[in-house]
């Protein structure tokens, strides 16, 4: 009868070094699985978009224009997908109420065709970013959702800078006085 507490093995002492690291290779492989992807997002971190207030101004019966400055930020995209991503910016009209979308208790607006951007000066944030197939786009009317900054399918990964111009609103000549307010959004998407 053999002793169980003793394992005994055949061949070259080769053969079982070799068995040994193929186990180890698969053990290895099993344990560590895919790398997590994160979608491509802002970086909390160093700030995340937000949008000022406007400059206020006087009315003079003639159109004025008016600017708001948007916070730098920084976009990230280490998911690995090559997807690609897009950042929108969403502005609409503006109404002199209160509330989340300041209409509670308005009596005029300033409609959001109003609002223009010029496009935003986007950078690689290191060495490693390329800025192959990223590019940036300025608009006039953010009433709907407007691409300002894409990374192609294949392209965008990793981490960029943005630097966005000012955002400029056209008062009209016939606007009611008193204090005007919108909910601006800008998001980030997978996808090109």
């Amino acid at each position: 009868m053999s002793n169980p507490s003793h394992l005994q093995t055949r061949g070259s002492p080769r053969a079982r070094l070799l068995a040994i690291t193929a186990c180890a290779a698969i053990l290895a492989l099993a344990i560590t699985g895919p790398a997590s992807a994160a979608p491509p997002a802002f970086d909390a971190g160093t700030g995340l978009p937000t949008v000022g207030n406007f400059n206020p101004i006087t009315l003079n019966g003639t159109d004025q224009i008016t600017s708001a400055s948007i916070a730098p930020f920084v976009l990230t995209d280490d998911s690995g997908t090559l997807a690609g991503w897009h950042v929108t910016m969403l502005v609409p009209s503006f109404h002199n109420g209160t509330g989340a979308d300041c209409t509670v208790g308005a009596s005029a607006s300033i409609d959001g065709a109003n609002v223009s951007m010029n496009a935003p000066i986007v950078t690689a944030a290191d060495g490693f970013t390329s800025m192959t197939g990223v590019t940036a786009t300025g608009f006039t009317d953010f009433t709907m959702p407007r691409t300002i900054i894409s990374a192609a399918a294949g392209d965008g990964s990793g981490t960029y800078d943005v630097a966005p111009a000012l955002l400029n609103l056209i008062v009209p000549a016939d606007a009611v006085a008193g204090a005007y307010c919108t909910q601006a959004t800008i998001a980030i998407t997978s996808g090109p």
